[in-house]
């Protein structure tokens, strides 16, 4: 099986279960104008941070696989774990997109990580916690000063879930000239204190959450 640079991320947000009637994973309560996009048919909510807007739960449209590891396996913060090939056949609204490298590395300096020269970064456990969800997390959740909502749902490897509890991944896409998987991945550290890493190396058919951003 080919093997291809994965970036993977941490993801999600925790929200009530939805109403199947409405198909929305957003409950009534805590929604606010313009604050909403629909995706093949879902309601998602958005965030704006920094010069961006992101969709601050993870994605659950069709195809994917949830997550079994959870004894809630439909829970819309959780979403659904989904491969590249079928994260790219995802019709977006006009504007929007699955993530590159770089939105990701903007989302990590917009909250307050340094770029060196090489173009590597040093994203603190400060950043981090800006992302991660307050409950949910193994060891002690994040503060999620940012809103972006990352739920620890973990990936899918090798016919197995790894990482729920105490890491989110998340696809993007392709940058010009490097392979067509990449991700991004908020996990823990050696400390137990949770980190952003990237470059790590998944299979073809591995499994991870989708996030989708556009331009302010």
């Amino acid at each position: 099986m080919k093997k291809v640079f994965i970036l993977v991320i941490i993801t999600a947000f925790a929200f009530l279960s939805c109403s199947k009637k409405n198909n929305d994973p957003v409950p009534a309560n805590l929604k606010r104008a313009d604050s909403t996009i629909t995706i093949t048919g879902d309601v998602y909510p958005i965030v704006k941070i920094g010069s961006q807007t992101w969709t601050s739960v993870n994605y659950r449209g069709p195809g994917g696989i949830f997550n079994t590891g959870y004894l809630d396996q439909y829970d819309v913060q959780h979403g659904k774990l989904y491969t590249t090939q079928e994260a790219s056949q995802i019709a977006l609204p006009a504007g929007w997109r699955l993530p590159t490298y770089d939105d990701y590395l903007n989302l990590m300096i917009t909250r307050g990580a340094t770029q060196n020269t090489d173009g590597s970064f040093n994203p603190t456990l400060a950043v981090a916690q800006s992302l991660m969800t307050t409950t949910g997390w193994e060891e002690g959740g994040g503060n999620n000063y940012s809103g972006f909502s990352a739920f620890p749902t973990g990936f899918y490897h090798l016919n197995f879930f790894y990482g729920t509890g105490n890491g989110a991944s998340f696809l993007h896409s392709a940058m010009a000239g490097t392979p067509p998987d990449r991700g991004f991945t908020i996990g823990p550290g050696p400390d137990g204190k949770p980190f952003i890493y990237l470059g790590v190396i998944l299979l073809d058919d591995d499994r991870c959450s989708l996030r989708f951003v556009k331009d302010n």
